[in-house]
């Protein structure tokens, strides 16, 4: 066994400079460099660490957490140095991991609380608790600007998985919050419960909520912010007010009991309150029912518009024809004053370059959006208005799959558009007891859903995207025609003999 001792001295320097560091506001795990290569050969073994981390009790006491042993290092390249990294998962399978450097501090391989706190928060959640966390070691070589990795390419040592409690955070938050004022006569029972903007996650992974209000003719309507622990308590002693910027549309929230420091909504009709708990601010505009992807073809005639819907106000979704280039619009004028374009340099593609991801502006100094297929393609689309991103993919073909065709990509029959992607049809289908609408020849987008009643003898389903999803059931297996209409909401799927 060759020994370890010799990069003793230098761990501890490396100590020493990485304590200063224990004060940094939930850092990023640390990365490191790319290899220049690697020792085939390895004799490396490491053993477990501590079972339990508590990184709360390790800052405190500003200590490292020790993550593993250094039990054997075998045929260890002379005139090297040492060095192993961490990789950190929420799953055994390190679908999703970031990289963390550890501290070699005699045989003992230990890492930083703030590194390994920042790369949960990085992988798994910023949620404050006790997660099973899911790690692996990567070693190296190192002599100057050299770095080699040992035991192969793709090697990795100790799999192993550990109890973390991960940091307080800076500041604490409460997991939901409520919405009181005019509208409900300041009665703290009748408080609305907000909405998080990107769904059922924690108030720490996403601080914004939102909450759709309507504000009568005529009239302005105050509101104040309650935490759940205030809703709960049926007081207003917590409430959050507001001290709003120039225009009263955006603003801080500030700590005001009673009904003292309201916000007034001076605005008419349907409109969208948002909030962001960790910054402390708010913002008030429109509810948009609907949202209009203008593109050539389309741009003349609104009618002519596949819509994007909602149900929340802040994700809109939906199939739409686009052609290269595109707006999105908040009315049924691609010249109006609520006009989404692109973010300067906010985009980036997949891989097989039919999905585009992008951040959206109002702002005049935004671009024109454009897709990433040239020419007229079917799309689906996911918007959200409060993060102002989106979300295209080019449903290049839509097929019919199922048990008639035993489920086989292959051999599932293919759907031909209209002229304007509106409707989608296909001739004498081997249909099954179950089958679902699959777009680009893959399992990664398809509609699905339910079926309705109908007086005809057809089969009818309404239907959406789904990543998975119910698959659509047939009571009389047999050969039909099927049309997929996506010219209003919500799209139909028909069988028809």
């Amino acid at each position: 066994m060759k020994k370890i001792k010799f990069i003793s001295a230098i761990a501890l320097t490396m100590v020493m400079a990485s304590c200063d560091n224990f004060d940094l506001p939930n850092p990023p795990g640390q990365t490191n460099p790319e290899p220049d290569g690697y020792f085939a050969n390895s004799g490396l073994v490491l053993t477990k660490g501590a079972e339990d981390i508590n990184l709360v009790t390790l800052n405190e006491e500003n200590k490292f957490a020790n993550m593993a042993t250094i039990t054997e290092l075998i045929d260890f390249p002379e005139a090297y140095t040492l060095s192993i990294d961490m990789q950190v998962s929420g799953n055994e399978n390190f679908s999703k991991y970031a990289t963390v450097g550890t501290v070699i501090d005699g045989d003992a391989v230990t890492v930083n609380p703030d590194f390994l706190n920042g790369a949960i928060q990085e992988v798994m959640t910023k949620q404050p608790g006790t997660y099973d966390v899911y790690t692996r070691f990567v070693a190296y070589a190192e002599r100057g600007t050299t770095r080699m990795r040992l035991g192969g390419i793709d090697a990795t040592y100790l799999p192993a998985s550990y109890k973390v409690t991960t940091l307080n955070p800076e500041k604490v938050m409460e997991q939901s919050y409520y919405i009181v004022g005019d509208f409900c006569d300041w009665d703290v029972k009748k408080a609305i419960k907000m909405n998080n903007t990107l769904g059922n996650v924690s108030v720490y992974d996403n601080p914004e909520f939102a909450i759709k209000l309507n504000v009568p003719a005529d009239e302005t309507l105050s509101w104040k912010i309650l935490p759940a622990s205030s809703y709960e308590a049926g007081s207003l002693d917590g409430a959050l007010g507001c001290n709003p910027a120039e225009g009263g549309l955006s603003g801080k929230l500030i700590s005001a009991a009673g009904k003292d420091n309201a916000g007034v909504i001076e605005l008419l009709g349907d409109v969208l309150v948002t909030i962001n708990v960790e910054l402390d601010s708010y913002t008030v505009g429109y509810a948009l029912e609907v949202l209009y992807p203008f593109t050539s073809g389309n741009t003349s005639k609104p009618e002519d518009v596949m819509l994007l819907y909602t149900t929340d106000y802040i994700n809109y979704g939906g199939v739409a024809m686009l052609n290269t280039l595109w707006y999105c619009a908040g009315q049924p004028n691609y010249q109006g004053d609520v006009l989404f374009r692109q973010a300067p340099d906010a985009f980036e593609d997949s891989e097989d370059g039919l999905t585009r991801t992008g951040s959206l502006t109002t702002s005049s100094d935004g671009t024109r959006l454009m897709t990433p297929v040239k020419g007229k393609n079917l799309y689906w689309l996911d918007v959200n208005l409060i993060q102002l991103t989106y979300n295209i993919t080019a449903l290049k073909t839509l097929s019919v799959i199922g048990s008639g065709n035993g489920w086989d990509l292959a051999t599932a029959a293919e759907l031909t558009p209209s002229a304007d992607f509106k409707v989608w049809t296909a001739s004498d289908v081997e249909i099954g007891d179950e089958f679902k609408i699959n777009a680009n020849g893959a399992w990664a987008i398809g509609f699905s859903g339910t079926s309705i009643d109908d007086v005809t003898g057809k089969f009818v389903y309404q239907v959406n995207k789904q990543d998975g999803g119910d698959n659509l059931k047939c009571s009389a297996p047999g050969k039909y025609n099927v049309t997929v209409d996506f010219s209003s909401y919500p799209y139909i799927v028909t069988l028809s003999k």
